[in-house]
């Protein structure tokens, strides 16, 4: 199961709301319901009056909105299979009895007062309180959110979307957002508008917003070991840019000392600076800091004494 469906069927599994009240209840899944058909939805008009069907790819999604719509509506709406030509895809299509449309869209905030339109904003009386403002996001995104995870697959970042037909309705859910210090943005994709988010902070906070929290276990986890890959990666890659610098360091050394070695001045220098010359020599693949153990000095003394042989060695190699 992909993450996008691990975090749907956790929504489902759980209640829209905590039970409180039978209104507070209703009014959560009328949220729900309304943010549903925004997202996978499509109002119009038949024979003048305002109409409406969803359609959803996943059977859990069609049975879970059609439960809320009896329990807030009393009656089913239709589920018929239709298959899609553009995309090649079945989906599921739910409808609604042409009788009761222009009732449902206007309890669900989506009809103009005077009947003559459908709203640009999500209705206000639908998201007054906390939980059905979070009722609201969750009916978003199990109406059009995906969340992708990187992987070598995919070779993308943490990205979590819903797609919206509306501009300003998407502008609206971004408010919605924030009300819970979620700070999401919005883009232009074709003739839909995307509300996205992609820091790993914040898609933790959502999925903790919608209440998702096994998911958000799960999401915890791949960040942790993904944390430690990358300490993992980072530490290598320090080692060898540090392993790097000391062989470039220390092939510079050798051939100089190798030069100064056959020179008189060799025997003239002090026995300590002959000792590291000869050290070096021998273990041209040791850190100064192993050099400086073996001779038993400090790493401090040991690089003093390295400079002095280098700036007599390095008139030979430039002589040479």
């Amino acid at each position: 199961m992909n993450f996008t469906l691990e975090v749907k069927k956790e929504i489902i599994n759980r209640s829209l709301a905590k039970k409180r009240t039978l209104e507070e209840a209703i009014a959560a899944k009328k949220a729900a319901l309304s943010a549903f058909i925004r997202t996978s939805g499509q109002l119009g008009f038949y024979e003048g009056l305002p109409n409406f069907f969803i359609t959803t790819e996943t059977e859990r999604v069609a049975e879970f909105f059609t439960s809320l719509f009896y329990d807030v509506f009393g009656f089913e709406l239709s589920v018929s299979a239709h298959h899609n030509k553009l995309s090649g895809r079945d989906k599921l299509l739910l409808t609604c009895p042409a009788t009761e449309c222009k009732r449902v869209l206007k309890d669900l905030g989506l009809l103009r007062d005077k009947g003559d339109g459908f709203k640009a904003w999500i209705p206000s009386a639908l998201v007054r309180s906390d939980e059905s403002k979070a009722a609201y996001i969750r009916g978003a995104f199990l109406g059009s959110g995906s969340c992708i995870l990187p992987s070598e697959e995919n070779g993308t970042g943490y990205h979590l979307e819903i797609v919206f037909g509306e501009e300003g309705i998407a502008d609206e859910f971004c408010g919605l957002l924030e009300d819970f210090e979620l700070f999401g943005k919005r883009a232009e994709r074709k003739d839909t508008f995307i509300v996205y988010i992609k820091s790993k902070e914040m898609i933790s906070d959502f999925l903790s917003v919608i209440g998702a929290e096994k998911a958000l276990e799960s999401f915890t986890e791949l960040l942790e070991i993904r944390d430690e890959a990358n300490q993992h990666n980072r530490a290598t890659n320090c080692y060898m840019g540090n392993l790097e610098k000391t062989l470039q360091a220390s092939s510079k050394q050798v051939r100089a000392l190798k030069i100064l070695k056959g020179k008189e001045e060799f025997l003239e220098l002090s026995p300590e600076l002959q000792a590291l010359a000869n050290a070096r020599l021998r273990s041209p693949m040791m850190t100064l800091q192993e050099l400086a153990n073996e001779l038993k000095i400090s790493k401090s003394c040991l690089s003093h004494r390295m400079r002095k042989l280098m700036s007599v060695a390095e008139k030979y190699v430039e002589e040479k």
